[in-house]
């Protein structure tokens, strides 16, 4: 018999590897100049594609967490294999027969999107049942491969497949499929244990939400040497200093009734929309600023163009790649500095919210500042830092919030946040770069204004993320004075 602690570990690599197909969506900026050249897509085609995926993410996100929460892992994983897959090898399929249909490519990476968070969703919850006292840390590791995904097959393509973006795409098709096969076994027996436990236990124990939450959240653990308490009566159930009204809202039935629900939709809509936007378009950021000046005629020879062009898809993979190394450090970081605030200080992990809103507002700042394709790398850092910051941190912050014994449902509910103001930011990005643009001879979309290109998109941006770090003092210091029952709203 193989010990606990050995299934345990190997589910916590399965779930971390799995996380690497789960974030292949942020490798779209590396190919997207390229695949958009190559059906003739405009920019602002182009973000429409991009949005499509972002939107796969987010409406499968309920989707999924009802899949999970009610059937287990094992469905949820198998529907996103499939998508992921049929996505990518329907890409390169398009690709290589340059059918141009925006609909297509559309539905293609939206299929790419919600195979992702299908897989995600499921391993998210696997780790934090399988580890409930390091909950942090536990889901922190596959969300980092998640954001270390895009640096993983950037590098790949860079030194196996430079410039055949069709061999590119099979090889995310098929490398998919073959993480999917090696480390979903163990998800799935993971799945069987899970089971069968919950089973007994909803057997033996009525008030199952309170129950779930009591064990698996490092806030409302009841202190060693108290007495026991009566699971079968929440009201006799003791709340640690700073709680928060956890138990009143596990019980009501809906978050949807809480306004601390409400704030964290709103903050992780539009930090995701401001990480998102940036990551969907700096290749096209990239593209402006390295070809800020030049006139393109037939005064340029071939040769010129091909180094141009070198230029600008080494820039681009080194942006994605920056992006995807510190989107996996935030993870890492977020995930580990939650379990310190929370069990050491004993302090609310909603004080992070800080660090992504203040450092989303530096990000922006420097983003309408710099002119200058070599000084674009330490907003490429710092948008991956705070962007995984922020997506590692909220579905903790859920679970502290909410329980864990619908957690994939409600994290899947805060995950639709991202969906209108993507759309909008993204969009928008585009339509202004495009306005910008002219078409150049081979039917390409072309702008040699530099920052001019896009720079006015940064300057919303920079009222959005003050208005977030304002939201984010209002969850931490505001529902002592916002509420009218104080009985209700006791400060988080």
């Amino acid at each position: 018999m193989v010990s606990s602690t050995v299934r345990k570990s190997f589910v916590l690599l399965s779930c971390t590897f799995l996380g690497l197909i789960c974030g292949t969506m942020y490798l779209y900026s590396s190919y997207s100049p390229q695949f958009a050249a190559q059906l003739g897509y405009s920019v602002t085609d182009s973000s429409k594609i991009a949005l499509a995926g972002t939107i796969g993410v987010a409406i499968a996100g309920p989707i999924s967490g009802k899949v999970v929460d009610r059937s287990g892992y094992s469905w949820a994983m198998i529907i996103g294999g499939v998508f992921i897959f049929s996505g990518y090898l329907g890409l390169k399929k398009q690709f290589d027969i340059i059918y141009s249909s925006l609909p297509v490519s559309n539905l293609l990476l939206f299929m790419v999107g919600m195979g992702s968070t299908f897989i995600n969703s499921a391993c998210l919850k696997c780790c934090a049942v399988s580890f409930p006292s390091i909950r942090g840390v536990a889901t922190s590791l596959p969300l980092a491969l998640y954001g270390l995904s895009a640096l993983f097959y950037s590098v790949i393509g860079s030194v196996f497949f430079p410039g055949d973006t069709s061999r590119f795409l099979g090889f995310l098709a098929y490398s998919s499929m073959a993480i999917f096969c090696l480390c979903s076994p163990s998800v799935f027996m993971a799945d069987g244990e899970h089971s069968s436990r919950g089973v007994v236990h909803r057997k033996t124990i009525s008030a199952s939400g309170i129950e779930m939450s009591i064990l698996r959240s490092p806030v409302l653990g009841h202190s060693p040497g108290s007495p026991a308490v009566g699971l079968a009566s929440p009201i006799a159930l003791p709340k640690a200093s700073g709680s928060g009204t956890l138990i009143d809202e596990v019980e009501s039935g809906s978050i949807f009734a809480s306004s601390k629900f409400w704030i964290l939709f709103f903050l992780t809509g539009f930090l995701a929309a401001m990480g998102q936007m940036y990551i969907y378009s700096v290749g096209y950021i990239v593209k402006a600023l390295v070809t800020a000046g030049i006139t393109f005629d037939s005064t340029i020879s071939e040769e010129a163009r091909a180094h141009l062009e070198a230029l600008i898809q080494k820039n681009q993979q080194l942006h994605v790649g920056l992006l995807s190394a510190t989107n996996c450090i935030g993870r890492l970081v977020s995930g580990i500095c939650g379990d310190i605030i929370s069990q050491s200080f004993h302090k609310r992990r909603s004080w992070l919210l800080f660090v992504p809103a203040i450092g989303l507002t530096i990000t922006q700042i420097m983003g309408y500042q710099i002119e200058d394709y070599t000084k674009l790398t330490w907003m490429s850092l710092l948008t991956g830092f705070f962007y995984g910051f922020t997506f590692c941190l909220m579905p903790i912050i859920i679970g502290d919030f909410f329980g864990m014994d619908n957690f994939s449902s409600n994290w899947g509910f805060v995950g639709l946040a991202p969906i209108l103001p993507s759309f909008y930011f993204t969009k928008l990005f585009g339509n202004i770069f495009d306005s910008n643009s002219f078409i150049a001879s081979d039917g390409s979309h072309i702008c040699s204004s530099g920052s001019g290109c896009y720079k006015s998109i940064f300057r919303l941006d920079m009222v959005v993320t003050v208005l977030c770090v304002v939201v984010v003092g209002v969850l931490n210091f505001g529902f002592r004075w916002l509420s009218k029952s104080p009985r209700e709203y006791k400060p988080l």
